[in-house]
C-alpha cells in the first residue's frame, strides 16, 4: 500500500491512500462488488485484505456477477497451476489446480463454477478451481452397460455393451474416458448437495444417465412407451432449465424431449419431432427471457496450418486435419408450431459454446462482452482426445460479419493450451 511521504515544501502530502486500514465489513461489500479474479487477487494485497476475504469466503456469499473466462494449461505456468483468462477484461489470473497437473487431466465439461475432471481410471469427479472443492461422481462400472473385464493381454479393462447378445468393447481404463463420454450437464452448484443432479450422455451413441450428488450408481433413462425416452441413442446435448426444472435433450436429427427427474423415476416426453437430418454440432442454450435455442456449429477441415513440436513419446494420432468453424446458425425452438425459427442474429446477446454447458448471457450486464457474438472452444471430441497435439480452435465468432477473430493476448506459438488438455469454458464461482 502507497504511504504519506513528505512533500518538498515539507508539509504533509498524501501521495497515496493506506486503504490496509478499512474495517472489515467496508473490504468485505467490496469485495461483493468484484468479479471473482479480482476477488481472489484481492487476498494477495495485503494482511488485511486477505483477512477481509478470507471473511468474504466464510460468508458464502454469491459469487459476483461473472462473466465466463477460458480455463487452461500452459507450459509458462507454475508446476500443478492453471490460468483463467477473461476475453471481457482481457486479464489472466493464475490459480492452483489442487487437483493434479492439468496437463495430464481431459476436461470433459463445466457448469455453475465447476469442472468435470476423468481420473486415471476414467471416473468422473467435480471440481471448483477456485475454492478447490471436489465431489466423486459414480465410477464407470456403475452404468448400467460397463463392467470390468479383461483385454487380450489378460489386464484389466472396461467391458461396454451395447445391446443384450452382442460383444462388449473393450476400454482402457486410462484411457476409457476418450470414447466414454459425450457430454456432461449439472443441474446446480454441487455445493446444493443432493440437489444437483449430473446428466450424462455416454456410450454407445449418446445414451442417457443420470446421478444425484452422493448416489453411488448411474440410474439409467431406458427407452419405452409411456414415461421412457422415445430414443434409446443419438442424443448430442443437453441442458437443465431453471425456468421449469427440466432438463432438455436434443439429437442429431434436431429433435427434443423434456426429462422430468424430479420425481421417483424419470419422465421423457418427445417435445419436437424430426426436423431434418443434418451433421452441424448441435447445442441448446436458454436465453434470459426464457427461450429455447438450438445452435448449429458448421466446421470444415484443412490441412494443419501451424508447426507443431511432437514428443518422440507420443503415441497418438498426428494432425493431419484440423477443423475449424464456418458457420453458425441459431433457431428459435417453436413447440407449439413443431418448427425451427432461424434467427439472424442475437444483437443483445453473447454465446459462450464448447464441451461447457453452453451460455447466453446480455452484454449490458457484461462490460466487454461482444455483442451478436459466439466465444466459441474447440469441443470435436475426435480431435480433442485422439489429436492432442492438433491446433485448437479458440476464438469469437460473428454473427454480422460470418467470421472468426481470435482472442486478444493469444497465440499458439507462445501459449500451448491450444493443443491439450482443450481449454473450457467457465462461470468462476466461490460456491
Amino acid at each position: 500500500m502507497e504511504q504519506a511521504t513528505e512533500g518538498s515544501s515539507g508539509s504533509g502530502v498524501i501521495a497515496g491512500r493506506d486503504w490496509s486500514g478499512l474495517p472489515e465489513e467496508v473490504l468485505v461489500s467490496f469485495l461483493l462488488a468484484l468479479d471473482v479474479p479480482g476477488a481472489v487477487r484481492s487476498g494477495a494485497v495485503c494482511t488485511t485484505w486477505n483477512a477481509a476475504y478470507a471473511a468474504f469466503r466464510w460468508l458464502r456469499a454469491p459469487s459476483p456477477r461473472q462473466p465466463p473466462c477460458l480455463l487452461y494449461a500452459s507450459g509458462a505456468l507454475a508446476p500443478g497451476a492453471a490460468a483463467l483468462h477473461c476475453p471481457a477484461s482481457g486479464a489472466t489470473l493464475q490459480i492452483p489446480f489442487p487437483w493434479a497437473p492439468l496437463a495430464r487431466r481431459p476436461l470433459l465439461g463445466s457448469g455453475h463454477g465447476w469442472l468435470v475432471i476423468a481420473d486415471e481410471a476414467s471416473n468422473l469427479h467435480l471440481l471448483n478451481p477456485i475454492t478447490g472443492a471436489q465431489a466423486a461422481l459414480p465410477p464407470v462400472t456403475a452404468l448400467h452397460n460397463v463392467m470390468m473385464g479383461t483385454d487380450k493381454q489378460g489386464g484389466p479393462a472396461y467391458a461396454v455393451y451395447s445391446k443384450p447378445g452382442y460383444e462388449p468393447v473393450m476400454l482402457e481404463i486410462d484411457l476409457a474416458h476418450e470414447y466414454m463420454y459425450n457430454r456432461v450437464v449439472l443441474s446446480a452448484s454441487p455445493s446444493a448437495g443432493r440437489a444437483c443432479v449430473v446428466l450424462l450422455l455416454h456410450m454407445p451413441m449418446g445414451e442417457v444417465s443420470f446421478a444425484r450428488l452422493g448416489d453411488d450408481r448411474w440410474t439409467w433413462v431406458a427407452s419405452g412407451e409411456g414415461t421412457g425416452l422415445p430414443w434409446r441413442c443419438d442424443y448430442e446435448d443437453a441442458m437443465y432449465s431453471d425456468v421449469d426444472g427440466l432438463f432438455y435433450l436434443v439429437r442429431t436429427d434436431a429433435s427434443m424431449v423434456s426429462l422430468d427427474l424430479n420425481g421417483s423415476s424419470p419422465v421423457a416426453r418427445k417435445i419436437l419431432h424430426v426436423l431434418k437430418s443434418s451433421s452441424p454440432s448441435k447445442y441448446l442454450v436458454q436465453t434470459p427471457a426464457g427461450d429455447i435455442l438450438q445452435v448449429w456449429r458448421l466446421k470444415d477441415y484443412v490441412d494443419p496450418q501451424t508447426p507443431v513440436n511432437i514428443p518422440p513419446d507420443y503415441d497418438g494420432l498426428y494432425p493431419y486435419v484440423e477443423p475449424y468453424t464456418v458457420d453458425i446458425e441459431i433457431y428459435k425452438v417453436d413447440l407449439h408450431g413443431q418448427r425451427l425459427e432461424l434467427l439472424e442474429g442475437l444483437p443483445d446477446y453473447a454465446l459462450f459454446l464448447g464441451s461447457n454447458a453452453s451460455m447466453c448471457l446480455p452484454v449490458k450486464d457484461f462490460h466487454g462482452l461482444k455483442p451478436n457474438c459466439a466465444y466459441v472452444s474447440d469441443d470435436c471430441l475426435e480431435y480433442v482426445h485422439f489429436c492432442k497435439y492438433n491446433r485448437r480452435e479458440i476464438g469469437i465468432w460473428s454473427m454480422a460479419e460470418q467470421s472468426m477473430s481470435k482472442l486478444d493476448d493469444v497465440s499458439p506459438v507462445l501459449y500451448r493450451w491450444l493443443y491439450w488438455p482443450s481449454p473450457i469454458w467457465i462461470k468462476p464461482s466461490f460456491l
